[in-house]
């Protein structure tokens, strides 16, 4: 289903991103026989991820994406509704990643990293507000740090609280 509505809506990038978060939530599952809050916490973090993620290439890939007829948010909403979408999905990332913590996955290691980098990621997606594709790109880049940094910080506090 995916694939095809890849080019009738933008809706696609939800659809899609269900897929792609399920890993982290069949590896919970599968280490400790349950599906539970944890998984699902882990489920949301990348799940709201890819959102900004997303939108952040496809604003300033737009072009290619119209050359291959397929729908974004950018292309049917509007540049700026998708850059006010990336600050909400942001955001519910940003809570989501702190759930880890307060389901006593991790610890304060893992609890300051996620407060940082959240701050910086919520700031980049406020800072896509303004014109151009320039902040966009910035975003872009910000996405791969948060992720990288959040989930190194996440296997680091594991490793000490073990």
């Amino acid at each position: 289903i995916y694939t095809p509505m890849k080019r009738a809506s933008s809706v696609a990038l939800l659809i899609g991103a269900v897929p792609g978060a399920l890993p982290p939530l069949m590896g919970w599952t599968a280490a400790t026989g349950s599906l539970d809050a944890p998984g699902l916490a882990l489920f949301a973090i990348l799940f709201f991820w890819q959102i900004p993620h997303f939108i952040a290439i496809a604003l300033f890939r737009q072009a290619d994406y119209d050359r291959a007829g397929l729908k974004t948010l950018p292309s049917e909403r509007g540049p700026q509704a998708a850059k006010v979408q990336a600050v909400v999905y942001t955001g519910l990332l940003v809570v989501s990643s702190l759930l880890l913590y307060v389901f006593r996955v991790a610890g304060v290691l893992y609890l300051a990293t996620a407060i940082v980098l959240g701050i910086l990621f919520f700031a980049a997606s406020i800072a896509n507000l303004k014109p151009g594709v320039a902040p966009a790109k910035k975003l872009f880049f910000v996405s791969l740090i948060y992720l990288t940094l959040l989930f190194v910080a996440l296997g680091i506090d594991t490793a000490i609280r073990a």
